[in-house]
Parts: structure tokens; sequence; C-alpha cells
């Protein structure tokens, strides 16, 4: 009989094995010293991917099979292909038998081959095959998974939680199915490992990073759903501590909860999360995520803008702009907060008593990297909606316009765009503004925008002429310097917006003379 069960024994652990043999991908043998390099640079990879991730909506703890080829300095080995998965990467095709095989796996007796499995899925899920997804949808892998992050294993429950994270970063069908283990997730974020805490957040983070338009509300039912089930609290707790990566996922989860109004942020503003804020606002190493934190409660929150502003977060966070000025999208963050915040006049005075506050936004609107420069001309147009002469001074002492001049002129629209509002903002101060403007280099590209077709391009392009028209000295000289000036205002149709035919038409009667407000 002890024969017969050993027998037994060794044949279960060769099944176990031929079904790992289905999926595990063969790796090429190595040297201790070799694994050891490999895992070094792979960890590299992994740390500078998260540094990426900083202005990304969800957030995968894994690197894709080409990311470690390219950190280890490997060759990409051939795999099979399947024709189910022709969108999807070589590595990542997994056939229905072998995510059977995964799924046993899963479900096995032997927490190592339970565990081996979840790192699988993790890492397959970053670039999901049908029948994966499948298996994650209408099969018991996140029930599966949910029985493993609720178990006392805490090995179990760091790679559940870690697999459940990379799933909710998936696409929709993926993200609808983990919202179910959110109750587990938040019992996880008291947890004495503090390892587990911060993958706790990151997933919970990846839920409520989804964001589904305008016409659909199940992301925010999902987010009022985290709230509500008792986050917020043991999140802002975790802002306590020194630890960096613990910091950065909290600020990460809390920053995608506060996306609502004023009504459902009453919780983040009882759980004292300013001060604490304030705190890791001055670590260059968190001082993107709390940024990120900070702009979502000042753009839905004039209480929050108070307390920011009254608490003084002004200096540091000029001080972090600056700072960040050179890194790239890094800096995105601290910009959004700064933006919401000049909106104020008061708030954008103290901001502007910052000797780096204007010079560093208006360096950023000549940044090569677009997505920098279209949200600095975001915050550039709305301090040039201040009506305080001297911050217009300001801007224009710092030699703006010429570059704005540029902007508005060539690239594509929505930087176009901006640079056309912030001049329009600076030329309403009045003639001795808007005669400093070089129109005959601006005439021609404010009529593109009449000539595009879009609302907002159009009513700024309409706005200038006008501007021209009744307030500039020469302005009808310089529209005469143009030619199809009169015809393009005569092409607007009351197509996309009967207004602005009208206010097409009103502009060709004050050039003709019909009108009263054109200056002579």
């Amino acid at each position: 009989m002890v024969t017969t069960r050993r027998s037994s024994a060794a044949a279960a652990a060769n099944a176990s094995a031929e079904h790992r043999a289905l999926y595990k991908r063969t790796s090429i043998s190595r040297t201790p010293d070799e694994l050891k390099q490999r895992r070094v640079a792979i960890d590299e990879s992994l740390r500078k991917k998260h540094r990426e991730q900083l202005i990304t909506a969800k957030r995968y703890r894994n690197l894709t099979r080409q990311e470690e080829i390219e950190s280890a300095g490997e060759e990409d080995p051939s795999a099979e292909k399947n024709d189910d998965d022709e969108e999807v990467s070589p590595y990542y095709r997994l056939s229905p038998a072998q995510v059977e095989a995964i799924a046993k796996d899963l479900t096995s007796d032997n927490k190592e081959t339970r565990i081996e499995a979840a790192q699988h899925i993790a890492k397959f899920v970053l670039e999901p095959a049908k029948a994966l997804t499948k298996y994650i949808t209408e099969g018991d892998c996140i029930k599966t998974l949910t029985q493993m992050i609720s178990g006392s294993n805490l090995d179990e429950q760091t790679e559940a939680a870690q697999t459940i994270s990379n799933i909710a970063a998936g696409p929709y069908d993926l993200w609808i199915k983990s919202v179910s283990t959110v109750p587990y997730l938040i019992s996880l974020l008291d947890s004495d490992n503090m390892n587990l805490r911060e993958i706790a957040a990151g997933a919970l983070g990846n839920m409520a990073a989804e964001d589904l338009g305008d016409m659909n509300d199940e992301d925010d039912k999902v987010r009022a759903t985290i709230r509500d089930n008792g986050a917020i609290k043991p999140l802002v707790r975790m802002l306590d501590s020194q630890d960096t990566r613990l910091v950065q996922s909290a600020c990460f989860a809390l920053a995608n909860l506060a996306r609502g109004q004023e009504g459902q942020l009453q919780e983040f503003f009882t759980a004292g999360l300013s001060d604490k804020l304030l705190k890791h606002l001055e670590n260059g190493d968190t001082a993107p995520e709390v940024c990120w934190v900070i702009s979502y409660l000042t753009a839905g929150s004039e209480k929050f803008r108070n307390e920011f502003m009254e608490k003084g977060f002004g200096p540091p966070l000029v001080k972090d702009l600056a700072k960040l000025a050179d890194q790239g999208p890094v800096v995105l963050p601290v910009l959004r907060t700064l933006g919401n915040l000049v909106g104020t006049e008061d708030f954008l005075k103290t901001l502007a008593e910052q000797d780096q506050f204007l010079p560093t936004v208006v360096s950023l609107t000549k940044s090569d990297q677009r997505v920098v420069k279209k949200e600095a001309l975001w915050v550039l147009s709305n301090i040039t909606s201040s009506q305080d002469p001297e911050i217009i001074k300001q801007i224009e002492e710092l030699d703006v316009l010429k570059n704005l001049s540029e902007l508005v002129g060539r690239g594509a629209f929505d930087i176009r765009k901006g640079a056309a509002y912030c001049i329009i903002n600076i030329a309403s101060h009045g003639p001795e503004h808007l005669d400093k403007l070089a129109h005959k280099q601006l005439l021609p590209a404010f009529l593109d925008l009449v000539k595009s077709q879009d609302a907002d391009m159009m009513r700024l392009g309409l706005g200038y002429i006008e501007l021209l028209l009744t307030q500039a000295t020469k302005g009808k000289e310089v529209i005469d310097s143009v030619p199809d000036c009169m015809e393009a205002l005569a092409a607007v149709a009351p197509k996309p917006d009967p207004e602005l035919f009208a206010f097409a038409n009103k502009l060709v009667d004050q050039y003709f003379g019909e009108s009263p407000d054109m200056k002579e």
C-alpha cells in the first residue's frame, strides 16, 4: 500500500508538471551570476516603468515580454502561433488547452502550484488571448483569486492581489469582472504587511481609474462603491508612512477616487488629508502622485481649493513645478493643479508672487513634448484671463507674445487652439496690448481657425477679427492686407453653429462700415 501511495503521489506530481509545461514558457539556461544580472536588469526596468506610469490612468505590475527582453539584452525567441489571436504578440498567445491547464493549477491542492498559476495569469493578462479573457470573464478565475486573497497565507494573498490588479488594469470586460473583489482588497489596506497594503491600494486605484466617458456612468458607480465600502480612511492613513512606494500607491488610489463633485468628496475633507499631502509634497519622489490627488480635488471642490491655499500649498507647488519642469510629462499633475488654482484671482496673485511661477509656466509652453506644451498653454490661458493688469504686464515682459504667435500659426490644432486663447485673452485687455501683436502674421493663422469647421476654433478666429475691427489702431488696414479675409467670413455657414454664422455676418457689416462699433 505504501508503494501504491508513493506511485499515486508521483503520478499526481507528474500530471501537475505536465499541466504547467503546457503554458510555462521555457527559458535559456543561465549561470547563477547571469540569473542575478537578469533580475537586477528587470528590477531596474520595473522601477523605470513605474516612474513612466506616473502619468498613466492604469498601471500594470509586470513588465511586458518585450520590456523584459530589452532590459535583459535578450533576443525574442520564437513562439507558437495561434490563429485565434492574430492581434496578440506571439508570447501571449495561449490556446484553450493552455488556459485550461492554468485554471486547473489555480485550484490545485499545492500552494506553490496555485501561486505559480496566479503569476502566469498576471503575466499573460498584459496582452490577454481570447481563451484567457474567456476564462477570466466566464470561468471561476476571479472566484478562485478571491479565495486566495481572503485566505491566511501571505504569499498567496500577495500573488492573487497582484494578479487582480493587472486584471483591473485591462480592458472593460476584465476591469468590470475584477470589481467584485473590492471589499476583500479594502480589508487588505489594514494588513500588517506593508507590501500587501501597497498592492491592494494599487489594485483599487486601477479599478477607480476606469474612464468610460460621459455616455456611461458605470465607472462613477464603481468609484462610489469603493468609497462607500470604506476605502478612504485606510488609504489616508497610509500617508503616515515614510515608505515612498506605499505613499505613491495610496495617492494613486486616492486621486482616482477623488474624481467627483463636491458632495462626493466630504470624506476626503474629514479624514485630515491636506496636512498629510503637504508633508509629502516636499518629497521629489512622491510630489507627482500627491499633485494628482490635489488636481482632482481642486477640480471638483472649491472647499479644497480654499483649504490648500490657506494651508500654504502655493510655495511648494511652485517649487515642484520648477524642479520637474525639465522632466517631461512628470510635470503634468503639478501644472494641472496650478491651472485649477489660478482661476481664482486671489490665488493667482499669491502664486505670481513666487518668482519662479510665471517664468516656468511660460517656458513650458515651449516644451518639445506636445502633451506638456498643451497643458502649459491651458494654464497660461487661465492666467491671461485674469482681470489684473499687473499680471498681464508680467506675462508680456516674459516675451511670450512671439512664441504664442508662432504656435497659433503652425502645428496641431489643439496647440494652436491653446495659443489662440492666450492671445485673445491678452488682446482683450485693451488697444495697448492688442497693438503689440504681429497682426499680419496672426490674421492668416486665425483665418485658418475660421475655416476649420470646429465651433470653438471658429469662435476664436472670429473673436480675433472682431478685436481688429473694433479695438486695433490699424485693424482695417491689416484686414485689407489679407485678400481672402472677407471671403472667409462670407463662407461661414449656419452649420456647425447658427450663432457663429450670425457673428460672421456682423463682422462683414462692421468691415463695410454698417456698424457703429468699428474703430476708424
